[in-house]
């Protein structure tokens, strides 16, 4: 059941970069993200996942600079959200590997993975707005210091997410 839903997921990461522009190069790209992380997900390797869930999004981002569609906050955050229950479904069933798990504790985990899903969406809510205020501001700043800002952002934000999702209850 976990493998169906994590596959799902998967599915659903893959598709997020073909519908924005489904090109010869970002298809190649999400192909191979969804060989690795597909075979992740069936060995319960959770750096399978992982990688090809980067390449997911290495193919979202080149289709989004290629097709260069206008701003959704929306989907930006379906994506991350989806990211997110993928990485921590296939941590989960790779701790549990085959063990009966009962019903509360699945539950529990239901609602940890929305609390962390929820965080995640408010931050991003949070962003788009602080990205509207200073969007005006930073319209003279060269490229170089607002992609040294961003990739900073994003290290957090990993970091942020690596601690979410490999600490332990309690």
């Amino acid at each position: 059941m976990l493998r169906a839903a994590a596959l799902g997921l998967v599915a659903a990461l893959v598709a997020f970069p073909l519908a924005v522009l489904p090109s010869p190069p970002v298809t190649w790209v999400a192909g191979a993200a969804l060989a690795l992380a597909g075979a992740g997900v069936l060995g319960r390797l959770v750096p399978l996942v992982t990688a090809g869930a980067s390449l997911a999004l290495i193919a979202h981002a080149l289709a989004l600079v290629i097709a260069r569609p206008a701003v959704d906050a929306v989907a930006a955050a379906a994506f991350g959200a989806t990211l997110v229950l993928l990485l921590a479904l296939v941590h989960f069933a790779a701790r549990v590997r085959g063990a009966e798990v009962g019903p509360s504790v699945v539950a529990a985990q239901v609602r940890r993975w929305l609390a962390v899903v929820a965080a995640g969406v408010v931050a991003a809510g949070v962003l788009a707005a602080g990205g509207a205020v200073l969007g005006p501001a930073l319209g003279g700043a060269t490229l170089p210091v607002v992609v040294v800002a961003a990739g900073l952002g994003a290290l957090i934000a990993a970091a942020g997410l690596v601690a979410l999702v490999t600490r332990r209850p309690g």
